[in-house]
Parts: structure tokens; C-alpha cells; sequence
């Protein structure tokens, strides 16, 4: 073993779907929604629906960043798909 740095082992969480005019805003209603972590600095991720490859609006289940968001997500999703965004933090949730 070395005596290196420790990797953080990030993790998504707080998935939410955001309507919004652009990412900016889909970030700041996010931010307002004033999620607490466990990690001290998280990562938020952003994702708008009609810019992801391959995302399927009529399907069941799609993969966006690194989670896969299922059918109680995507009927929210199908409410206004050309606004929608999904935003989750990616935190490190083992040293806490």
C-alpha cells in the first residue's frame, strides 16, 4: 500500500428534476432548495434532458451523468420535457 493521498469515492445524491429557463437558473432553484450534505464539498451536477445522448423521453428508464433516473422521475421529466433538468450532488460520503 502506498502512503498516498486518498482518493475520494464520490457518490450521486439528492436527485431532483429542475424546470428552467437555462442551466444557471436550474442551478440557483436547485441551490435554494438548501439540500444538506454529509460532504463538505460537493459536486453539482447538471444535466438538460434534451442535451443528453440518447435520452429517450418515451422510455421507462434513461441514464443521465452517472445515474439512471426510472419512471416516477421521468413522468416528471414528460411534464415539460424542453425545460427539465436533473441535478444531483456527487459527494464523498465516506469520511464524514
Amino acid at each position: 500500500m502506498s502512503g498516498g493521498k486518498k482518493t475520494k469515492m464520490r457518490h450521486p445524491t439528492n436527485t431532483r428534476v429542475i424546470f428552467a429557463a437555462s442551466t444557471e437558473e436550474a442551478r440557483e432553484k436547485y441551490l435554494r432548495l438548501g439540500i444538506e450534505t454529509k460532504d463538505k464539498s460537493p459536486v453539482l451536477e447538471c444535466f438538460k434532458i434534451t442535451g443528453v445522448e440518447d435520452f429517450d423521453v418515451s422510455a421507462e428508464f434513461n441514464f443521465v451523468g452517472e445515474i439512471s433516473v426510472g419512471p416516477s422521475v421521468m413522468e416528471t421529466i414528460r411534464q415539460d420535457p424542453e425545460k427539465a433538468y436533473v441535478l444531483y450532488y456527487m459527494e464523498d460520503i465516506t469520511n464524514n
